[in-house]
């Protein structure tokens, strides 16, 4: 059944027109002089660099964005078209070869939300795009509702995905990249001093890592600690940072700690577990590595760290839930965990309660308690500092968060995608081991040389890492974008090594 006509334009354009299911013509464009149309549709556009277009019709639009005077600041464009047996018709009947060889362009057809959802967030850099914007071609999206609403609305998911990465980067951008560094020359000490660093990471006295047992820091733990002394002769226990003084107050010596929090109060965690190994992200607060008797890096989501990965063979986990939590379980999988317990993941705030007992909060708190000001203030104004919606569940109730409530989502979304793997953190040692510190002196040197305008594939790599901390110097000087943005982020990575 044929799904286009073609019509001609008063200026001798072709514009195509859709056929409704009654046979009915609607021309996509205008017949009159559709460049002209498309050019007041796009005089709408502010500075945004990354355009989504609902529809390809004539590509009269599309051409227009990416041709004009303005249209050599457009960095990315997206079509999204429905009907594979239409768009042949389309290609048959027009020329679109000026649109599709473009590098900028991407066609995405008969696309399930799973693949707008990952395009977006894969490739929408808002530091190096200022802002996104949506062009619905109406006459199109009109005949194929359905379809393009459930498009928009999984556009507007990315969106708030990618922004709330986008908010975390401009907060902790410079922090991260700082970590790193010193963390990587703290590696290469450690090297220095033993061989075999990282290698041969550590051997659990007798302990088989194929139960593993982690604890969080929610506060049904509380009620969990008999449990877990039992489970400790056996199993490896795996603890999260936050969760370690309450599990040493309850006489629970883990078997490690994990740690990825990049900000410097999470030394707090450890006034009294230095001697327990700690696994930590690259991007966490170097004092902690100083702190600790046992520390042993890993890479998280950075992209300075991933490349350091690479290069070193250090271990990667996942860290994409956002929480210590989820990079725990990643963890005990790399360990070789054939099946993992959790004890105190609330993802809730059952009873108003935020933390188990034991946690660094409650002596913190204890310390600044007054008559006027007792302990439960404190931890009141922790519980309401943010929206809550109230739940009922076998006869109790519980605090959720939308942040809580994505933790745990993510969580399940893993638990239904993990794939066995081999354990990838014990190994024999290497006999050969290179220093890490030439890292930081090639990475410079790479820097150095990096072009913004015409980056090769090492290139655009480089210029990756630098993506979050350019995030954190936009937010503290929005005046400055474009490749002033990114000179002044090579320069200030450049002096931090």
């Amino acid at each position: 059944m044929k799904k286009y006509t073609i019509k001609t334009a008063r200026n001798n354009s072709k514009v195509p027109a859709i056929l409704d299911n009654n046979g009915i013509e609607h021309p996509l464009h205008s017949l009159v002089d559709p460049q002209k149309e498309a050019a007041r549709l796009l005089d709408t556009r502010k500075d945004e660099q990354f355009l989504i277009f609902l529809g390809l019709g004539g590509g009269f639009s599309v051409a227009h964005a990416l041709n004009t005077v303005h249209g050599g600041d457009i960095q990315l464009v997206l079509i999204i078209e429905y009907d594979r047996e239409g768009l042949d018709e389309l290609f048959k009947a027009i020329d679109y070869t000026p649109i599709i060889t473009d590098p900028r362009v991407f066609l995405l057809v008969d696309p399930v939300p799973a693949e707008i959802e990952s395009f977006i967030v894969r490739r929408y850099q808002p530091v190096l795009m200022n802002g996104m914007r949506v062009f619905p071609l109406r006459a199109r999206v009109d005949v194929e509702y359905e379809s393009f609403k459930a498009a928009e609305a999984v556009i507007s998911r990315a969106i708030e995905q990618v922004s709330a990465d986008y908010s975390v980067q401009a907060h902790f951008g410079l922090q991260w990249f700082s970590h790193i560094v010193r963390n990587i020359r703290t590696m290469s000490r450690l090297m220095q001093e033993n061989a075999a660093y990282p290698h041969t990471y550590f051997h659990p006295n007798g302990k088989s890592m194929k139960h593993a047992v982690i604890a969080a820091a929610g506060p049904s733990l509380d009620r969990e600690f008999p449990l877990l002394k039992e489970r400790q002769i056996r199993d490896f226990i795996i603890a999260t940072d936050t969760s370690l003084p309450a599990l040493l107050t309850a006489g629970i010596e883990p078997d490690v700690v994990i740690s990825i929090d990049c900000q410097l109060w999470s030394y707090n965690h450890f006034f009294r577990g230095t001697h327990i190994p700690l696994f930590l992200d690259l991007a966490s607060p170097p004092v902690l590595a100083e702190r600790s008797v046992a520390p042993y890096f890993f890479s998280g989501g950075h992209p300075l760290s991933l490349l350091f990965s690479h290069q070193q063979e250090i271990l990667a986990l996942d860290t994409s839930g956002g929480n210590v939590t989820y990079a725990a379980v990643s963890l005990a999988e790399a360990l070789g965990a054939e099946t993992v317990d959790l004890f105190g993941a609330d993802f809730s705030y059952p009873l108003g309660v935020t933390y188990a007992r034991g946690t660094w909060l409650y002596p913190f708190y204890d310390k600044q308690q007054h008559r006027l000001s007792p302990t439960e203030t404190f931890f009141s104004h922790l519980l309401y500092r943010t929206s809550l919606e109230k739940r009922y569940a076998n006869g109790s109730w519980y605090y959720e968060t939308p942040l809580l409530t994505m933790y745990r989502t993510k969580l399940a979304e893993r638990k239904r995608t993990v794939q066995k793997v081999a354990p990838t953190v014990v190994s024999a040692a290497h006999s050969e081991q290179m220093s890490v510190v030439p890292f930081l002196e090639v990475y410079r040197e790479r820097l150095r040389s990096l072009s913004f305008r015409h980056p090769d594939a090492d290139g655009r790599l480089i210029l990756t890492t630098l993506l979050p901390t350019a995030a954190a110097l936009k937010h503290r000087n929005p005046e400055i974008s474009g490749d002033l943005l990114l000179e002044t982020t090579r320069e200030w990575c450049m002096k931090r090594i």
